[in-house]
C-alpha cells in the first residue's frame, strides 16, 4: 500500500495553496492553533481497488476523500471564510496538475464551500470535500516500464 506517499502528496499541495495560514493534519495537534487555520482530512474508504501490473511495475489505483475545514474568526463577514473556501477548490481543481513522477491525485466533483456558523464557538468555519481517486506506481528496481526504452535483439 501507498497511503502514506499519497496522503504525503496530498497534504503537501495543501499547505502550498494556504501560504501563511496553519495547516492541522490528522492525528498530530490536539489544541487548536490560533485563528485563521485549515484542518486537512483524509479518508480512504475504498483501499481494494485493483492493483495494474506490466512485466517489473505496478500501478495502485486508491479511491478517498479529502475534506477541508476553514475556520476563522465569527462575527467578521464572511470575506475571509470564502476567499479560503475559494483557495481551497482552486487546490482541488488543480491537484493532478503537480508534477510527480510517481503519484497523481485526481479529485472529483467539490462539495461545499458550506458555511457551519451556528453554535457560540468564538469562530466561524467552512468545509469543502470532494472524493479522489489517486495512483501511485512503484517498481522493485527504482524504473518504472515506461522509462525504460526496451529495443529487440
Amino acid at each position: 500500500m501507498s497511503l502514506s506517499q499519497i496522503r504525503a502528496y496530498i497534504e503537501t499541495r495543501v499547505a502550498a495553496a494556504f501560504p501563511g495560514i496553519t495547516i492541522v493534519y490528522e492525528n498530530v495537534q490536539e489544541t487548536p492553533p490560533p485563528l485563521p487555520y485549515v484542518i486537512c482530512l483524509i479518508a480512504y474508504p475504498s483501499t481494494t481497488e485493483t492493483v495494474l501490473c506490466q512485466t517489473e511495475g505496478m500501478v495502485e489505483n486508491i479511491v478517498g476523500n479529502l475534506q477541508l475545514s476553514c475556520y476563522s474568526d465569527r462575527g467578521v463577514g464572511m470575506g475571509p471564510l470564502e476567499d479560503m473556501g475559494a483557495q481551497a477548490m482552486t487546490c482541488m481543481n488543480q491537484m493532478y496538475d503537480w508534477n510527480d513522477a510517481y503519484t497523481k491525485v485526481k479529485c472529483g466533483p467539490i462539495n461545499g464551500p458550506t458555511p457551519l456558523l451556528s453554535g457560540p464557538e468564538p469562530y466561524a468555519l467552512v468545509t469543502v470535500s470532494c472524493s479522489f481517486t489517486a495512483t501511485h506506481a512503484f517498481t522493485r528496481q527504482g524504473l518504472l516500464t515506461s522509462q525504460v526504452l526496451l529495443v529487440d535483439i
